[in-house]
């Protein structure tokens, strides 16, 4: 291992966390759903309506791939389309009530998720992990 890095004993207990998300994740209400979709819809919860611009942006992805990801969302019910309040030129997008029971899902399933994970530990040590988690950076597309 590299000096400072993380011995086989951490690598494995880390294994072991990411084998119980793989797990949990067939029991989210959103996993049918590509991983961009899912962004989409948290976005969307987090911020109310978005442009589609804007949530291309936030993606990373061509405006072909935005266009896919709101058809295939807007398609299942979960996104409508709309004209932007002043700017007749912009598209757009916000959750439905289904895409609105889907981001209360996607809460609660994280909420799940880090109640199971630090389910074994003292509040003291709970609190300093989930400040440590505070300064991870905030995930791109690509998860």
């Amino acid at each position: 291992p590299v000096a400072g890095g993380p011995e086989r004993r951490h690598i494995l207990a880390f294994m072991g966390v990411i084998h119980r998300i793989e797990a949990a994740n067939q029991d989210r209400p959103t996993s049918r759903l590509d991983l961009r979709a899912r962004i989409v819809i948290q976005y969307l919860g987090l911020g109310g309506s978005a442009s589609i611009l804007a949530v291309r942006r936030r993606l990373n992805v061509t405006p072909s791939t935005m266009t896919s990801i709101a058809d295939r969302l807007e398609k299942g019910g979960y996104v409508r389309r709309g004209p932007h309040p002043k700017d007749r030129r912009t598209t757009m997008l916000e959750l439905t009530a289904k895409g609105r029971r889907a981001f209360e899902g996607e809460v609660e399933f994280y909420e799940r998720l880090i109640d199971q994970g630090l389910g074994p530990f003292d509040a003291g040590t709970r609190q300093k992990m989930l400040r440590a988690l505070e300064k991870l950076p905030e995930p791109g597309p690509d998860g």
